[in-house]
């Protein structure tokens, strides 16, 4: 009867700190800005009829909506130990169940194992389009609806298989309230995720070695400026290498603090969850660089919004 309730506070842990404070509030600007911006580029993509019609660019939105994800996951976290930190002065204990029943440890669960499930199928769609060009070009819409639909939903099998291990702990009230990921699942299901983001990820290194090797072999048969002559060929190069640097991103920002946390488990997080937040404002970046189609899109629709609003004062 004394038991306490599943997701109920019990007890103290620690003080909260002014360095957890901060890290909070750039949990929630980071996360607002990796919402806002990659929805935003998404939405635009989708809207624009021209390039919808391409299926890397089907790609890219999907790329973007993933991270619409990420960035609500440090969003929801940021404001959930915010709230926290201003109810009370020392951190409250929790059972492990009721840390996996929070939004944001939901979202974890979903964006840490689709992360890896993202490199791996745009590895795949890299592969075939730049192996099979000519049997990739015909490829209809429904092809690329196929990825994203794996890529979507694939992730969410991890959901009920962490609350449903977790559940057996309702009652242990033994966890910090903070809620990180790691206290919110069982260690077996906290190293299934985080393995299936780094293998994942390595895979692509195996996938993007032939199918550099093969673009320098296509290049050397022609000279380089016939080679990118073609529309084709140029969307081809440029659609793999914003793939590749999305990888690279993904491996640096978040493969790598992963490797280091399995090897060191007590190390403090909040640093590597920061460089985690990272990978969703870098990515950002990445296809506002590489790709000049969607920076013209970014500036037709500036100038008609402009132009409809100074008709409108006129």
């Amino acid at each position: 009867a004394n038991r306490p309730g599943p997701s109920a506070f019990c007890g103290v842990s620690s003080s909260m700190a002014d360095e957890g404070l901060i890290n909070y509030q750039l949990y929630i600007t980071g996360g607002m800005l990796i919402t806002v911006f990659n929805l935003a580029l998404g939405l635009l993509i989708i809207c624009h009829k021209s390039i919808r019609q391409q299926k890397e660019y089907l790609i890219y939105a999907g790329c973007m909506f993933f991270d619409v994800f990420f960035g609500l996951t440090y969003l929801s976290a940021g404001a959930y130990r915010l709230k926290i930190a201003d109810e009370t002065i020392l951190y409250p204990n929790t059972t492990k169940y009721g840390c996996m029943m929070t939004v944001h440890n939901f979202l974890f669960v979903y964006i840490t194992a689709g992360a890896g499930v993202l490199v791996i199928v745009t590895a795949i769609d890299r592969f075939i389009g730049v192996f099979f060009p000519t049997k990739y070009i015909v490829l209809r819409a429904r092809y690329v609806y196929f990825l994203l639909f794996i890529i979507f939903t694939l992730p969410l099998l991890g959901i009920p298989v962490a609350v449903l291990t977790s559940y057996p702990h309702r009652y242990a009230c033994d966890q910090h309230a903070a809620c990180v990921l790691s206290q919110a699942v069982i260690y077996e299901v906290y190293l299934g995720l985080r393995l299936a983001r780094i293998l994942g990820s390595f895979a692509c290194v195996f996938i993007y070695i032939p199918i550099s090797i093969r673009i320098f072999q296509n290049v050397a048969r022609t000279s380089s400026v016939a080679y990118m002559a073609t529309s084709q060929n140029r969307r081809l190069i440029r659609t793999t290498v914003t793939v590749i640097l999305v990888t690279v991103n993904t491996i640096c920002l978040y493969v790598v603090p992963d490797i280091y946390l399995l090897f060191n488990p007590k190390t403090p997080t909040f640093a590597f969850y920061l460089m985690n937040m990272c990978k969703g404002l870098v990515n950002i970046l990445i296809f506002l660089v590489t790709q000049k189609t969607l920076r013209k899109a970014i500036v037709q629709t500036i100038k008609s919004k402009g132009s409809r609003r100074s008709r409108l004062v006129s």
